[in-house]
């Protein structure tokens, strides 16, 4: 295994990945949206949206959160080994290829079973989520080649690839939607489905994920990996992955059996009331919620993830509290102002993005998206923690802490039978919020209890005064997109609104940083600015 070279600073690292996010991020957005003109936000919409959660739900259990354990933390340590640890790694790559294939296998063949678990779809739309579960559930070996191949690459400071490759796989789904869209149209709740229909809705869908997958081969062999199948274990050296696999599998499990409790509540709520927001609806919601996590808090915390496991392994104590701090105060300079943002102009967004929606059922996603908003951050928080864990090969704590955040998480969606039904699926977006919060609390308590001071002072300073401006600029965009709502709701308006409050905002936002000297905004920007070429003489 070729040597890893000089460590890129982390702005230049994350603006890099954030670039590659942020195409993907947009090109999802449009994907989204063809979707939404295809399926509509009908009973088939939701049958399709449960077989492709699948791949995810199983694809997370069984690799990108086990991998994430596991793979970064352990090859970092045997780099430190004679050969630069390939012989380790070859082995943990070929476990963990036939983990992900044997996972992809046996899930397609009990697609009937598992839509019958993790649904409670009404009989001809269950039937229909079985045809499309056939066809989506093989993108679990090629999400697992995907998180497989880029944790290898990130352990490698190679972090390009593992942000860009996504905009392959949305560039194939978009062309399937397109195609979908002009030869059949929009598929209401009385749509007859084919075979034809499905293997394009579906099919280009697993065709984008192979697509990715496959394509991070060709960064690893650029640059100077060699991977040669190697098999065994036992006696390699793999106790304390063994033993961390194990927490850290519980946690997922636990974690996904949330994720069903929550679609189980949507699903019992809008099989009882058609008319109102179900997973769709919740789903679109959640791509616009994690546009600033993806574009700003993954790719600092891929950046700090390789450093963060080897000063673990280097018991450096002080090096682990400043990459801490750095994972809790350099997204958030970004994190509060977009979800002030998202808040501000949620309606606007669901009326541009999803123009097949009406007005009502733009309004009822936009309550949904304000209150996910409100805890962005504390999302970040919790991805920082699972990180945190990861790197010091602390499974257990990573559950306990998941516990927590999984059992706040339900008891709110099982709240909503007690809201009217317009607003149950609001109430999970309320509850992730709240136990993102609650388990972001838990884990800073702890790290310092790790730790010792981390310099918690500084950091909420800094977050009092980037909220407290991000919150002054949000106020001034609503009031001048409430303003350009009253000339109508065409889209044209939609399109303008967006745009005038949202330069209020960026104008506000960056005029009261410099008021309040908030120097980490410029911090910020800095690396992102110079990479832009037209850009780079105000760096």
């Amino acid at each position: 295994m070729a040597e890893r070279g000089s460590e890129p600073s982390i702005g230049r690292a994350s603006a890099v990945m954030a670039a590659g996010t942020m195409v993907s991020r947009v090109l999802g957005m449009v994907r989204a949206s063809l979707l939404t003109a295809c399926v509509g936000i009908s009973l088939g919409a939701d049958a399709f949206q449960v077989a492709n959660t699948l791949p995810n739900y199983i694809y997370i259990l069984l690799s990108a959160g086990v991998l994430n354990a596991v793979l970064i933390p352990q090859i970092t340590k045997a780099m430190k080994n004679p050969d630069g640890g390939r012989d380790f790694v070859d082995r943990l790559i070929t476990a963990a290829l036939l983990l992900v294939l044997a996972a992809a296998v046996v899930a397609t063949v009990l697609t009937p079973l598992l839509i019958r678990a993790t649904s409670n779809l009404p009989p001809d739309e269950y039937r229909l989520a079985v045809m499309f579960g056939y066809v989506c559930l093989p993108q679990i070996a090629f999400y697992g080649l995907y998180a497989v191949l880029g944790q290898v690459l990130n352990a490698r400071d190679q972090f390009a690839a593992f942000m860009w490759t996504p905009v392959l796989a949305n560039v194939v789904q978009i062309g399937g939607l397109v195609y979908f869209l002009v030869t059949w149209g929009r598929q209401g709740s009385e749509a007859v489905w084919t075979w034809p229909m499905v293997w394009v809705l579906a099919g280009t869908t697993t065709a984008g994920i192979v697509v990715q997958g496959l394509a991070l081969v060709i960064p690893l062999v650029r640059g100077g990996f060699r991977y040669r199948p190697r098999f065994g274990l036992r006696g390699r050296g793999f106790g304390s992955a063994s033993r961390m696999l194990g927490w850290t599998f519980s946690a997922l499990l636990l974690a996904q059996l949330g994720g069903i409790a929550v679609q189980w509540v949507i699903n019992t709520v809008r099989g009882e009331n058609g008319d109102v927001p179900g997973l769709l609806a919740r789903d679109n919601a959640f791509l616009i919620f994690m546009l600033p996590h993806s574009f700003v808090t993954t790719s600092i915390l891929t950046a700090l993830f390789p450093r963060m496991s080897r000063a673990a392994h280097d018991d450096d104590v002080r090096q682990q509290r400043s990459l801490l701090r750095q994972g809790l105060e350099l997204p958030a300079v970004a994190v509060f102002p977009m979800s002030a943002g998202m808040i501000a102009l949620a309606y606007p967004i669901f009326r541009v993005l999803f123009p097949r929606l009406t007005p009502l059922e733009a309004s009822q996603e936009a309550w949904i998206l304000a209150l996910m908003a409100v805890g962005t951050m504390a999302f970040g928080v919790t991805t920082l923690q699972q990180r945190y864990c990861f790197a010091r090969e602390e499974g257990r704590k990573n559950l306990w802490l998941q516990a927590l955040l999984t059992g706040v998480q339900v008891g709110f969606a099982l709240a909503a039978f007690l809201v009217p039904a317009r607003w149950a699926v609001a109430m999970t977006g309320l509850g992730m919020t709240v136990a993102n919060t609650v388990a972001g609390l838990a884990f800073v308590l702890v790290a310092r209890r790790d730790l010792g001071r981390i310099g918690l002072e500084r950091t909420v300073r800094l977050y009092v005064r980037v909220v407290f401006v991000s919150v002054c600029a949000g106020l001034m965009c609503w009031g001048v997109s409430t303003a350009l709502g009253a000339l109508g709701d065409q889209l044209l308006i939609e399109v303008l609104r967006l745009v005038a409050a949202g330069t209020v905002f960026l104008v506000a936002y960056f005029g009261l940083a410099k008021l309040f000297h908030i120097t980490e905004v410029d911090d910020f920007v800095r690396p992102v600015i110079s990479r832009v070429p037209g850009l780079r003489r105000f760096a």
